[in-house]
């Protein structure tokens, strides 16, 4: 018999969740993957983005299907805070401002249908409402005041394991590096054991095509980002109350799009303002690619760009320290995830986030134990959608 109904490859944002809402269902789950590093421009390793305490959340996004997956996973998060006693979500609000006419017009439509109350804001207004930032005269805004502002990835795992505990799943904190099929029995070799299950999904972000562990490579692109911490002394911290996340497009680069996230609390006991850009060119997905990027502080020229931007948005705050870190993002040719199954295998997918992952990965998780469990795509989705691309 096997050990397990599924074991889920890969403990980030995705691969919790996906695990969590299959215990939820009633699976029996193995959740394997390794924790944090002490120290990321050492580790040899698998490193995940998701080793950071603020990632932006919002429904409001030029893209339908972004805006519903978004809604559907913020719609669980104080349900699982409440189950699990653990916090990560702060809804501080999100705001829009840009002076891109097809970007606005986008987010507005969007908005008419996913999150009708959003605010419009003139330009004129927005001093007086959100006086920390400094705007050029041609820009609009629209303003989400509910169900938006930010999560802290690391307790967001937390929670979702916690949960999968709570529902009698396990959290096994090791690296998967082998899995064999013998016909319905799918076994993985860890650096300890060798775990027998009925099905296993991978969800190993940008190392999917690392290793030999994946049934046959799959056409995804990674994107690196650079992001600034500001570190904001207490002193400051009450000028900044009330700031909201924000998304920030002026002209007409993409590459010059900027995210941004108010004071949050780190690990250090410091608070930092958080700004990073969008848009990215591709790097190759290789492990010796991955790991130097990931020991890095980012891109220096982007860090110069980004440093100088967010003094320019904040010019009233005197920051203490300015520090880089560097973070990538999935992208699939479809623009949705790989929620598929590998051909004649017991093996599935849940790859390639598109830089949804942090505000999305619930109801991810959610779609991908229905087509696990019961091999149904639930409404309004569709397994078309959703299929695998093979790289060539």
């Amino acid at each position: 018999m096997p050990d397990c109904d599924v074991i889920v490859v890969g403990r980030g944002l995705i691969g919790s969740a996906t695990a969590r809402q299959l215990a939820n269902a009633g699976a029996n789950v193995a959740l394997i993957g390794p924790g944090e590093p002490e120290n990321n421009h050492t580790h040899n390793g698998l490193f995940g983005s998701h080793y950071d305490s603020g990632r932006i959340v919002r429904i409001l996004d030029p893209i339908p299907y972004s805006a519903q997956i978004s809604k559907a996973s913020i719609e669980h998060y104080r349900p699982l805070e409440k189950l699990t006693g653990i916090g990560f979500y702060q809804e501080v609000g999100f705001l829009v401002v840009t002076n891109n006419k097809y970007y606005y017009s986008d987010i507005e439509a969007v908005g008419k249908t996913f999150y009708p109350q959003a605010e419009r804001i003139p330009q004129n207004e927005l001093a007086e409402r959100f006086p920390y930032f400094n705007f050029p005269a041609d820009v609009k805004a629209i303003f989400q005041q509910t169900k938006a502002g930010h999560i802290n990835p690391r307790k967001q795992i937390a929670a979702q394991n916690k949960a999968l505990e709570i529902y009698g799943g396990t959290v096994i904190d090791d690296v998967v590096f082998e899995i064999k099929q013998k016909d319905l029995v799918v076994s993985v070799r860890t650096n300890q054991e060798w775990i027998d299950s009925k099905k296993v999904i991978l969800a190993t972000g940008a190392y999917a095509n690392s290793g030999s562990i994946i049934p046959r490579k799959i056409d995804f692109g990674v994107v690196p980002h650079t992001i600034v911490l500001g570190e904001i002394t207490m002193e400051q911290l009450p000028n900044l109350n009330g700031t909201p996340s924000l998304s920030y497009r002026y002209g007409s680069d993409p590459m010059r799009y900027i995210y941004f996230m108010p004071p949050i609390l780190y690990p250090d006991g410091k608070f930092y303002i958080k700004i990073g850009h969008s848009n990215g060119d591709p790097m190759p997905n290789d492990m010796n690619t991955l790991t130097s990027w990931f020991q890095s502080d980012g891109d220096m020229e982007k860090v110069e760009w980004l440093s100088e931007t967010l003094q320019n948005l904040l010019p009233d705050v005197k920051f203490a320290s300015l520090h880089s870190k560097s973070c990538v993002t999935t992208k699939s040719p479809t623009g949705k995830q790989f929620i598929d199954q590998f051909d004649e295998k017991q093996i599935y997918a849940v790859l390639a986030d598109n830089g949804q992952c942090a505000k999305s990965a619930d109801e991810v998780g959610y779609i991908a134990s229905e087509f696990v469990m019961n091999g149904r795509f639930p409404d309004p989705y569709r397994r078309a959608d959703f299929r695998i691309k093979y790289s060539a």
